[in-house]
């Protein structure tokens, strides 16, 4: 079956407009079980990943009661995945899970924890100018604190294994956006093995949820204290 060895996990709040191409993607680049999180969307992303279900016997959705937010939605799926290694992207088109498959064989061949992807490392980045400044803004304070240059610490397109993921305790993760830097400084911090490999990362489908100020010194706050 798909989902014996590896589950794809999709945060989804408001994402209608990508949602059903997102998952087509997946299935048709990667052997897997897929496991939507929807964070109490208020458009018809629920509805839509119900008709989904029809069509994809391989996908899980779990629905969330209230909005908590991107880390929320991602350590929901953590929690629930039961598959060897999992993975994650975003539902919003911006990263291909064509890379999926050259991560997760990245991690299984060399004995690795993970595996995430490089957005500077590929032939087209789309990122918003003002993001791609406060990106690698993040790259320099994480060389600062860590001494490790990690090309793109806030990517969210990875690879696990899932005993790895476990042993960066995700439950005490932040429930935001700013989850991902979080997680690369535990990555570090706690000596897991890794890999990254050069993606090309396109303009997003629908609006941003990120809040640049905000987001970015929380993002700030991570690479600093996080342990």
């Amino acid at each position: 079956m798909r989902e014996k060895e590896l589950t794809v996990i999709v945060p989804i709040y408001n994402e209608e407009q990508s949602i059903e191409e997102t998952i087509g993607l997946i299935n048709n680049h990667v052997n897997c079980g897929i496991l939507a999180i929807n964070d109490c969307s208020t458009d018809n992303s629920l509805k839509i990943l119900k008709a989904l279900q029809k069509k994809y016997k391989n996908l899980r959705v779990i629905s969330k009661r209230k909005n908590e937010g991107y880390g929320a939605a991602l350590k929901t799926g953590f929690l629930n995945s039961k598959t060897k290694f999992l993975s994650f992207l975003d539902a919003d088109l911006t990263y291909h899970p064509k890379y999926i498959p050259v991560m997760l064989k990245l991690v299984k061949n060399n004995n690795l924890d993970c595996a995430w992807c490089n957005r500077y490392g590929g032939h087209i980045n789309r990122m918003p100018i003002e993001r791609k400044i406060a990106t690698k803004a993040i790259v320099f304070l994480f060389f600062i604190y860590t001494g490790k240059y990690i090309p793109d610490v806030t990517c969210g397109e990875r690879v696990f294994r899932t005993k790895s993921m476990l042993k960066l305790d995700p439950k005490s993760l932040p429930n935001g956006l700013d989850m991902i830097s979080a997680l690369s400084k535990r990555i570090i911090h706690r000596k897991l093995r890794y890999k990254i490999i050069p993606c090309d990362y396109a303009a997003r489908e629908g609006s941003s949820k990120l809040n640049a100020f905000g987001d970015f010194i929380k993002m700030v706050k991570n690479v600093i204290f996080e342990k």
